[in-house]
């Protein structure tokens, strides 16, 4: 039995899997408890909250059904927020507004707008530059705090292969060590990515030096994610992120409902 707590239906724009098969696949592999985290990014471009907002009114009535219609399956309703930093006062307003479960921050594009996802990389110079930005991004990000777990830290690895010839955020310690002091000041938890496994990675992220060093720091409160955006990821990866946090000296990992962490022995 194990959870799943970053999962994007076909309220995202990136994907287009209705609730009911994200629920289906969750109690076919027996899963105790799944979040909705679908995209909420603060931005005006037509991917952004705008999106977002537009079917809001039918993804809560859509997980209100899932809900009762799955009642062997712990739901929480959760959101994705990105690049909070370029709005925080409308995230606020945002997340004041509504009540959510749990809400995961995350940094998808650099300060000039653009999407780590669609650049296009062609040298070792670029790929440097757009790392130190990201994880400037990142410290402010966690500096600007107000979310439940940093989602995705080695996120730009999965846009890399064939750039770089291993997955790997070594070169950038120096940039990551304050980003995960800051997690731990705050008390904001770690996200255990679990898309690598089912990518070019083979492993979940971050590395294993990262929560060592993370643990290292006072760290405690790490989630498990799949970041699905179809049925077939649901659940992905589990036990890979488990034995990973076994190796790094975790011996829980973290649930939130309501906004507030509860820590499941592994």
């Amino acid at each position: 039995m194990g959870c799943d707590l970053h999962i994007h239906s076909c309220f995202s724009f990136d994907s287009n899997t209705p609730f009911e098969s994200i629920c289906q696949t969750a109690v076919r592999r027996g899963l105790r408890t799944a979040a909705m985290t679908d995209h909420c990014d603060m931005t005006d471009a037509m991917e952004g909250r705008r999106s977002y907002l537009k079917n809001e009114r039918r993804r809560e009535e859509s997980f209100r059904q899932a809900r009762q219609a799955y009642p062997q399956l712990e739901l929480l309703y959760g959101v994705e927020i990105g690049n909070a930093i370029d709005m925080p006062e409308e995230t606020g307003r945002f997340l004041e507004e509504r009540r959510f479960d749990f809400v995961i921050g995350a940094i998808h594009f650099l300060p000039d707008g653009s999407d780590i996802y669609r650049l296009p990389y062609h040298s070792g110079e670029e790929i440097g530059t757009m790392f130190r930005q990201y994880f400037r991004s990142m410290m402010r990000l966690a500096e600007l705090g107000g979310f439940d777990s940093l989602a995705h830290l080695d996120y730009p690895l999965r846009v890399l292969k064939g750039k770089i010839p291993v997955p790997t955020v070594l070169d950038y310690r120096e940039d990551i060590e304050p980003i995960l002091a800051e997690l731990v000041r705050k008390g904001i938890a770690l996200e255990v990515n679990t898309r690598g496994t089912y990518d070019w990675q083979r492993r979940v992220g971050p590395e294993d030096w990262v929560l060592r060093r993370y643990r290292e720091l006072g760290g405690k409160y790490v989630t498990i994610g799949s970041d699905a955006h179809t049925a077939a990821a649901v659940g992905a990866g589990f036990a890979e992120a488990t034995e990973a946090l076994r190796r790094c000296g975790f011996s829980a990992y973290t649930v939130y409902r309501e906004r507030r962490p509860v820590q499941i022995g592994l």
